[in-house]
């Protein structure tokens, strides 16, 4: 990047979004339990989205967590990760959950867990990872709003006002939650420390496997 991340701040985590664990039905697991299960005594498949997305990271961390044995996929697009799991290209993903949803609930996906410290917006039957008993695995897709670091405080406090407002219009609120995103409308030390803590966890994960962003 022509950038460092430092030369920027955040003005706001706007929303968060989770990712869906799901597997194709032939695997024959239920639980997240019984994946992990199988993934120690088997390599298992996972699609993702492309090489350094959500997915890729979260099937990475539950290799990592799990100690499973796990075959990243990538393909081009979300869509396109769904439908290799829906025919069975791979035998599982860590996916944005409103795209797989149709599948779920028309039995051809099987879906297993959601990554978010909270239940799923559109799918709130199915359990968080923490529930399933692995919290190590929780992933959160963060959407943040950043500014170049030397941005002046009226300026940052103006614009949070407004992003702020935005996110309390009920629309707006009904239109993420369609897209199955949390509103935040966290600034401050607040969004910093998260972000920070974020960095440093999936630093490591992306280290020790060396996955790039294409």
């Amino acid at each position: 990047m022509p950038f460092k991340p430092e030369d920027l701040k955040p003005l706001m985590i706007m929303a968060s979004s989770g990712l869906t664990v799901a597997v194709h039905p032939s695997l024959g697991v239920k639980t997240l339990a019984e994946l992990v299960a199988k993934g120690k005594t088997q390599t298992l498949s996972f699609s993702s989205g492309s090489n350094g997305s959500p997915g890729h990271l979260a099937a990475a961390i539950l290799g990592d967590a799990a100690g499973i044995k796990v075959l990243h996929v990538p393909y081009k697009g979300n869509s396109p990760a769904v439908m290799a799991l829906l025919t069975g290209e791979v035998q599982a993903g860590i996916l944005a959950t409103p795209g797989l949803l149709p599948h779920v609930q028309s039995g051809k996906i099987t879906a297993l867990a959601v990554t978010s410290r909270q239940r799923s917006q559109v799918a709130p039957d199915l359990p968080t990872v923490a529930e399933a008993g692995m919290k190590e695995l929780e992933v959160e897709v963060l959407y943040v709003a950043m500014v170049p670091a030397a941005t002046p405080e009226p300026v940052l406090a103006v614009l949070q006002k407004a992003m702020g407002d935005a996110l309390e219009q009920p629309a707006v609120k009904a239109q993420l939650a369609r897209l199955d995103l949390f509103v935040e409308a966290q600034t401050g030390k607040a969004a910093q420390d998260r972000i920070a803590a974020q960095r440093s966890r999936y630093a490591r994960i992306i280290k020790a496997t060396g996955m790039k962003i294409e």
